[in-house]
């Protein structure tokens, strides 16, 4: 098997391209793969200030390299929620070789010192729905009041196209509403999201991390394991064997149908912090009341 671009031997074929490639035009490949994606939905500019939400995975910490190496003004943003061991030495240093910052959050100085399993045992509720409410609003937080113009998130097509079943499957339109790999700042206390890496597989992105030696942390949330969005990527997989190129189709035809247009929400401002929500208080300030109300009749 011999790279498409040189008579080298190629060192990965990508089924859904119809190519193989050596390693040095694997790398160029990828790279322009996110280049052509940061443009086609026009996510920032290379003077803009860009967060990356970075969890110490292949995903995210691959992004933050390949923004870097691009040429974007990238720092990395770390959220400790308690579920996984964040190696924040091997993160630092990882950002200092980068000439980027890092920045370090722990939500148990939001939340009476809990960590998010505890929270959601406290308050018996999903421990992933806690997880995702807390990291959304803190991400923004974040990002908001450190003057960047964008966060972005290490979703690959994998995540994105699992997600797109799921939700289609349960006819959740307003999570599909949402599902975009842009959206736009549409209120002053908001910040634009993004997602690069979305015509890229785990695969690719696996390759990409080994070759270019970025440090990552294979620990997978302890919680995650019997998430559904599993058994979908378990489905789509097995339709990627037998029709190469399904995952990128599926996903490209979606965000080309505008079957769910994303309609203007009407927000407000929460009444205790400030930032956006379409009810009197946001979501997070209304959690970290219930974890202060359960943990004083706790005491009662």
């Amino acid at each position: 098997m011999k790279c498409k671009k040189c008579s080298d031997v190629a060192i990965i074929h990508l089924r859904q391209h119809n190519a193989s490639y050596c390693s040095k035009h694997f790398v160029d490949y990828f790279e322009r793969r996110v280049e052509n994606t940061i443009n086609e939905y026009s996510m920032f500019g290379k003077n803009s200030r860009v967060l990356v939400a970075v969890s110490g995975g292949k995903d995210s910490m691959t992004l933050w390299y390949v923004l870097t190496k691009l040429g974007y003004k990238a720092d990395g943003l770390i959220i400790d929620v308690g579920t996984t061991n964040i190696q924040l030495d091997s993160l630092s240093e990882f950002a200092k070789k980068m000439g980027s910052q890092l920045k370090f959050v722990d939500i148990k100085e939001f939340f009476e010192g809990l960590t998010v399993p505890q929270i959601a045992r406290l308050l018996k509720r999903p421990t992933c729905s806690i997880c995702g409410s807390v990291r959304r609003y803190l991400m923004n937080k974040i990002a908001l009041e450190n003057g960047y113009d964008v966060l972005v998130t290490g979703h690959n097509l994998d995540d994105e196209v699992s997600f797109l079943l799921g939700n289609l499957l349960s006819w959740n339109t307003g999570y599909l509403q949402r599902q975009a790999p842009f959206m736009p700042k549409t209120h002053q206390k908001l910040v634009a999201k993004a997602k690069p890496l979305v015509w890229l597989t785990e695969k690719e992105i696996y390759t990409y991390a080994l070759l270019n030696n970025i440090p990552f942390q294979d620990e997978k949330c302890p919680f995650s394991k019997d998430a559904s969005s599993l058994r979908y990527k378990s489905v789509l997989n097995n339709l990627e064997v037998s029709q190469p190129g399904t995952k990128l189709r599926f996903y490209k035809q979606f965000q080309r149908s505008q079957l769910f247009k994303n309609d203007n929400v009407e927000l407000k401002e929460c009444c205790l912090c400030g930032y956006p929500t379409t009810s009197e208080k946001c979501s997070f300030c209304r959690m970290r009341e219930r974890v202060k109300d359960a943990l004083g009749k706790q005491k009662d």
